[in-house]
């Protein structure tokens, strides 16, 4: 007999006929009616226990009723879907293709092959982004979603292990990473893919894997590693790479190959200037720190159980360096006064013991844990900028064939925000060079997306098949390393160049989640906002991210132009676009858009000049289709700013 519905229930619901076309199941119980009938086909149902799972709460009679209704709705969708009496009721497997069946069978599978396939029908959580208020269903999807994710993550454990006893080493590294996706705090896989990491060579990745495994159980548990897991990155930090025998008996090597090595910083105690009451507040502080810069992946952070050894001063940082394996070190101190806390950070080169960068931060006490979190952020975001900034300077006087992975990368970021045409096709050259040297560098195939994003508004001859390019490039870094919220920031980019804004806000919240102190996600929150047609909130954001990040390049001040626009401001945009000092096409567009609204007509006939300077053929209606707006007010608000300007 011929199937006739296919129903993917792991991940978002999704119900297709025959010829592949959504059924038109309309409300949030009729899908949740079919998905229920789906995870549950090994057994019949009872109308009465359908009735309450989802209508529970609307009386017996009634929920009868809802459900013959929805019963009803079924039917006309796919016929012969259902094989009911007049009491009880099941799905009809024989006429139906569901991935958390064929999930289940493959798992449950000594063929390894098998195993595989099944793992990979496993993308997502059951369900995903279903919700129904109905107690009695949310009880089921919560158990169900548990059941499964356990499932999966016993057929991750077997596999990886019996695919490192056979040396596949590479294929087992990204099986360890798609399970951390799902279970972000299982610590166990942690500290297998640090083993794992090690073994293959690639020193640093473990390293930097023992952080975001701190990071995961503190977000997720509020817990710390266990004893084995911080033995084992002592180990690793203290032998440079060379470990005990892994579970299968292996041991492990040696790094060898030119994998990416980040910049290792530590964060030593803050001093604490005040009591020893308040030695809570400059430890606290410190420890913050820590935690939120080890969410950047550019960036390797030593744990604090490592860095906190170092309170007593007696070590010059020269010595603290070495013994740490750190090129940068984080000191400040910390006075409480009366209702004002003064804090004091320094970066410094631990090789030579000079200043990178200095602040001071002088605020007043209204809520201590507020005015904590406003100093973490600020000064995670601006270190992980100046020593990025450190490091691309030491980049750039390097030949090329000394480059490794990592300063390729940031030899092509360098390239990158130039933007122009030669420094576009460097930038895209170094991140190539970069993944030639190490292909699993999430990071590297991140920036090739961008690099290749850009590359668009030089070859616009080319800009379909660079696209694809750009968005096979980032869903590559994702598959490498789902914790890397660089990946889903650039995502969220090349989503909004193929103008589609929900997919781009929901990689760039996935971004936020994974490093909230990243000013560029931050900025980029904003800009999607605002193309969502919420300007004020895109303003919010995008002033956040200037303010945590005083270095923030120019680029903002137009994405703040944009919002303050949109927003009906026009005195305010025309302010903050005049801080870009080399204004392209956008800029000067949205210029003579608000200059043109705001009655500037001395203004505007400069912008207008320009514009048709930069671009003599400009023509609005092509720009403003161009821009991804996903309401026609504000595609009407720019075309009819421009129009007025004379465009």
């Amino acid at each position: 007999m011929a199937r006739t519905i296919h129903l993917r229930l792991l991940g978002p619901f999704d119900a297709r006929g025959a010829d592949a076309k959504p059924l038109e199941l309309s409300g949030k119980k009729v899908p949740a009616l079919i998905a229920y009938l789906g995870v549950e086909s090994h057994r019949t149902h009872t109308r009465d226990e359908l009735a309450t799972l989802l209508w529970g709460d609307t009386g017996e009679e009634r929920a009868r009723h809802n459900l013959r209704q929805a019963l009803a709705k079924i039917r006309r969708a796919c016929t012969s879907i259902l094989i009911a009496d007049a009491d009880t009721l099941r799905l009809n497997v024989e006429r139906c293709t569901i991935d958390v069946r064929e999930f289940e069978r493959l798992v449950d599978n000594d063929d390894l092959d098998a195993v595989k396939r099944g793992l990979a029908i496993y993308q997502h959580d059951l369900l995903e982004g279903m919700t129904i208020r109905e107690p009695a269903f949310e009880d089921w999807l919560r158990n169900a979603r548990l059941r499964l994710r356990d499932r999966a993550c016993e057929a991750f454990e077997r596999l990886t292990a019996a695919l490192a006893d056979q040396g596949r080493l590479d294929e087992s590294i990204e099986l360890l990473r798609r399970q951390l996706t799902i279970d972000p705090a299982r610590e166990q896989a942690h500290l297998r893919l640090m083993e794992l990491l090690a073994r293959a060579g690639r020193r640093a990745d473990a390293l930097r894997q023992y952080q975001k495994c701190v990071d995961a159980l503190d977000r997720e548990l509020g817990a710390r590693p266990s004893a084995e897991t911080e033995a084992a990155y002592e180990r690793m930090r203290r032998d440079g790479g060379q470990t005990s025998p892994g579970p299968t008996g292996s041991p492990t090597a040696t790094a060898t190959t030119a994998s990416a090595e980040p910049p290792s910083v530590a964060v030593l105690p803050f001093e604490n200037l005040s009591g020893e009451e308040h030695r809570y507040f400059a430890d606290g502080l410190a420890e913050d720190v820590i935690t939120a810069l080890a969410r950047f992946g550019s960036l390797l952070v030593i744990a604090r159980e490592s860095s906190f050894t170092y309170r007593d001063g007696s070590k010059t940082l020269q010595e603290i360096g070495r013994e740490l394996k750190a090129q940068f070190i984080v000191r400040g101190s910390v006075r409480l006064s009366g209702s004002r806390v003064r804090l004091s950070v320094q970066l410094l080169d631990a090789s030579t013991g000079q200043h990178v960068w200095a602040e001071r931060f002088d605020r007043e006490i209204e809520d201590v844990f507020s005015v904590q979190d406003e100093v973490t952020e600020t000064i995670v975001s601006t270190l992980a900028g100046r020593v990025e900034a450190a490091r691309v300077a030491r980049a750039r006087r390097m030949p090329d064939e000394r480059l490794d992975a990592y300063d390729s990368v940031l030899r092509g970021k360098a390239f990158h925000h130039r933007v122009t045409r030669d420094d576009c096709d460097r930038a895209i050259e170094m991140f190539e060079r970069a993944i030639a040297r190490d292909s699993d560098y999430a990071l590297a195939h991140a920036w090739l997306a961008c690099g290749l994003g850009q590359a668009m508004q030089f070859h616009p001859d080319q800009t379909q098949p660079l696209l694809e390019r750009a968005e096979a490039a980032a869903e590559r870094g994702r598959t490498l390393d789902e914790q890397e919220s660089e990946c889903y920031r650039i995502l969220a980019q090349v989503s909004l160049l193929r103008r589609d804004l929900g997919r781009a806000r929901s990689y760039q919240e996935r971004a936020l989640l994974l490093n909230p102190n990243d000013d560029r996600s931050v900025s980029a929150m904003g800009t999607i906002l605002t193309l969502s047609g919420q300007p004020e909130e895109g303003e919010h954001w995008i002033r956040k991210a200037m303010r945590i990040n005083p270095y923030h390049p120019e680029s903002v001040w137009f994405h703040l132009g944009r919002a303050l626009f949109h927003a009906g401001r026009d005195q305010e945009a025309l302010a903050a676009l005049r801080h870009v000092t080399r204004p392209r096409v956008r800029e000067l567009v949205y210029r003579t858009a608000a200059s043109s609204r705001h009655g500037d007509h001395e203004s505007t006939a400069r912008a207008v000049e320009a514009l048709r300077s930069v671009m003599p053929r400009f023509d609005a209606a092509d720009y403003v289709e161009s821009v991804p707006y996903e309401n026609e007010r504000d595609r009407t608000a720019l075309l009819d700013a421009l129009r007025a300007a004379g465009l």
